[in-house]
């Protein structure tokens, strides 16, 4: 009886966890250093994949252009672990840990289809949680989903209908040496599923994708006296900086965006020494600067939008040199309007930003 029980509660939580997707695609990679698709069990629990199957689509003309790849029984992906497909390739005579080969002959995969070897260029991978060709059709089977390089992929619109992908949006194509890895903390905080992929150009098999990337705010956001904005503005990173991520920006809130306000993001090499005087008009309350005006190193003008204004700082093309270093950044949001009053309508908190790879 207490086995039977003992069975029925790990069934429950295993179910619980898949249906919070506890098994995700987290990084691929396709150029001549290795064409593979790598899982992630961020759950508590081991999870079996013996009746899982891998779904890669292709627009490649004059091929079947979906293909499934079943995972062997007894693969088991533990609490915690990571998992690496390597996709169209013959197994070696003594695979590593937690290493798979999908092989290379139609045989090797489901219907007889065969398979095609990655495209860095565009291309696609579905987690199915059956190997059953009449349950292919079933929205309900795919766990999850990544499009690159391209959308509009065989069975995309199935993951699309169980919230695994959003319509007409896809990630970065694969750059030579790199992978499109995911970074897991914006799961649930972005708008759109391809916004927690990145483009890592140190790829990271078998491991986390994030490596030292951080956002912290400090200091107090604060609006000035007779202001017409929607409140005091505040600053935040939507996703992180770490290098090779095209998505990485900044977003200032409560900005109105129709009185003609422009916002000034400042970046600096440090915050606010002690005692620093302040460049800004003399406002009430806490308005200052709290990064060092005297260690600029760039500044960013825009005209703010409605309620959030959005500043990319895209770091696709960013130099490796900058993993691990450090700046400051702080908002200002003026009125530029000919006659304004206030022309200075408030400064944001702060953000200390350790840029990772």
């Amino acid at each position: 009886m207490i086995t039977t029980v003992r069975s029925i509660l790990v069934a429950f939580f295993t179910t619980a966890a898949l249906g919070a997707q506890s098994v995700l695609i987290s990084e691929v990679r396709a150029d001549a250093g290795g064409r593979w698709v790598e899982l992630h069990n961020r759950s508590a629990l081991a999870i079996d994949l013996s009746s899982w199957s891998l779904h890669h689509a292709s627009h490649t003309p004059s091929m079947p252009q979906e293909y499934w790849w079943a995972f062997p029984n007894g693969t088991v992906i533990a609490a915690g672990a990571y998992l690496r497909v390597h996709w169209y390739q013959a197994a070696p005579a003594t695979p590593g840990t937690n290493e798979l080969y999908t092989g290379s002959t139609p045989w090797n995969f489901l219907f007889s289809l065969g398979g095609e070897t990655l495209s860095p260029l565009r291309g696609a991978f579905g987690l199915y949680r059956t190997q059953l060709g009449d349950q292919m059709g079933d929205a309900a089977r795919i766990e999850d989903w990544v499009s690159w390089g391209e959308h509009g992929y065989s069975r995309e619109p199935l993951a699309i209908a169980n919230g695994r992908w959003t319509a007409g949006r896809h990630t970065s194509a694969i750059p030579d040496g790199s992978s499109i890895a995911r970074n897991e903390g914006t799961i649930g905080g972005v708008t759109f599923h391809d916004e927690q992929w990145f483009v890592d150009p140190t790829p990271t098999p078998l491991g986390p994708n994030l490596s030292g990337a951080g956002v912290a705010s400090y200091g107090t956001a604060c609006a000035a006296f007779d202001n017409h904005l929607l409140g005091a503005p505040v600053l935040r990173a939507p996703s992180l900086p770490l290098l090779g991520n095209a998505q990485f920006r900044l977003a200032i809130d409560n900005s109105t965006g129709i009185y003609g306000e422009y916002v000034l993001v400042v970046w600096s090499a440090a915050a606010a020494p002690a005692g620093q005087p302040s460049l800004l008009p003399s406002t009430p309350g806490l308005c200052a600067e709290v990064i060092d005006t005297s260690q600029l190193v760039i500044a960013w003008l825009a005209q703010t939008q409605v309620s959030t204004t959005v500043i990319p700082f895209s770091l696709a093309n960013a130099s490796p040199a900058l993993a691990g270093t450090e700046a400051h950044a702080q908002a200002f949001v003026l009125d530029l309007l000919p006659f304004a009053w206030t022309p200075f309508q408030g400064v944001s908190n702060a953000l200390h930003v350790t840029f990772g790879d």
